[in-house]
């Protein structure tokens, strides 16, 4: 689906700006548009923010996990996942347990109410996904992971001035 002409004029001036002559403003320009529209969705249909909608998918993805496994898996540094794990559990859509057979973590488990929530998240981001892969053929779109993975990895170089 094309975007009506004023839009993909603003759009195409976006790209033009000389601040989004630099691939990684451009990307930033990119993911925060994402993320606002994702934010947006997952708050209006599940009452999650993004943080929690990361580590409930992360969760999910695992029988179990504790804290940092959920931080790790889901991209988020560990006071976010902690926070995250704690807004999950208020709602009811996790358990949390303590144990000493990995120290002093926390293992955290979908409560039956968070697996239905994950399944519906789950087939949310699915619908989401494909919307915005549409346009794209699947050689199209492996080139851009192929890609995507090569700059993520030149992150660590580029960060390391």
């Amino acid at each position: 689906m094309k975007a009506p002409p004023q839009r993909a004029a603003a759009a195409n001036a976006t790209d033009e700006a000389p601040v989004n002559r630099y691939l990684a403003a451009y990307v930033m320009g990119v993911a925060n548009r994402l993320n606002n529209g994702a934010s947006n969705y997952y708050r209006k249909h599940f009452d999650l923010g993004m943080s929690e909608w990361r580590a409930m998918m992360a969760i999910g993805s695992a029988r179990e996990a504790i804290v940092r496994e959920v931080a790790e898996m889901a991209d988020l540094d560990h006071a976010a996942a902690s926070k995250s794990v704690r807004v999950l559990q208020e709602r009811g859509l996790v358990s949390v347990e303590q144990t000493r057979t990995r120290g002093r973590a926390a293992i955290v488990r979908l409560t039956a109410e968070g697996a239905e929530v994950h399944r519906k998240l789950s087939a949310a981001a699915k619908r989401r996904h494909n919307r915005l892969v549409a346009a794209f053929s699947a050689e199209e779109l492996e080139t851009l992971w192929s890609l995507l993975r090569r700059l993520k990895a030149q992150v660590p170089h580029m960060n390391a001035e």
